[in-house]
């Protein structure tokens, strides 16, 4: 099991570059109140992709960028991101269990690159990523997609991998459809969710 789910992960990561991504951002959040954490999707993870959890679910990299934090909650398929104490990366799929905070106390610069803010001492910047599907289309009277159920993005691909046919992947909630072309069909202009291509 475990060479699949790393031939699976590989896969994830190699056809994420072809993803189109706007970062949106959320907010500055308090982190701890009480024993009660905000963004704790990693919490019983103990590593996803190439990177390891903490005991408290946090990857720490001394490279945090919004990017790397981005790309890593999207391996999991979480929604948001959140970055703090300029090295440290949380992601869930809500937010905001213990309120809001002031923008200016989330302003620690991050390890990976001084231009983005990472958070700052029990606070955290959460940004939100969204996924654009490519602006080309194809436009054809056959058949162009076909749709099977899977949870998440891995298993979306995995579905792919096993089909000659296929050459990209659009995955919302449990909802997987297989394109026979690298970009989506005119008449999924109007589909969201996460896009892959092979790369």
């Amino acid at each position: 099991m475990t060479p699949f789910c790393s031939v699976i992960l590989s896969a994830l990561l190699a056809c994420a570059t072809g993803r189109i991504v706007r970062l949106s951002y959320v907010g500055c959040y308090i982190d701890y109140a009480g024993a009660s954490r905000d963004l704790r999707g990693l919490s019983t993870i103990t590593s996803i992709g190439d990177y390891s959890t903490t005991d408290s679910g946090v990857v720490s990299n001394t490279d945090m960028t919004h990017e790397l934090c981005s790309g890593i909650c999207s391996i999991g398929g979480y929604r948001y991101f959140g970055v703090g104490l300029s090295a440290y990366c949380f992601c869930d799929n809500s937010y905001g269990r213990n309120g809001a905070s002031a923008d200016s106390d989330c302003n620690r610069v991050c390890s990976g690159n001084s231009a983005q803010k990472c958070g700052g001492p029990y606070r955290k910047l959460h940004l939100r990523y969204r996924v654009s599907l490519p602006a080309k289309t194809v436009v054809t009277a056959n058949t162009t997609y076909w749709t099977v159920t899977a949870r998440n993005d891995i298993l979306c691909l995995a579905e792919c991998e096993i089909n000659v046919d296929c050459q990209a992947v659009i995955h919302n909630e449990q909802q997987c459809l297989l394109l026979r072309f690298a970009y989506p069909s005119t008449s999924l202009n109007s589909t969201t969710g996460d896009y892959y291509s092979r790369g």
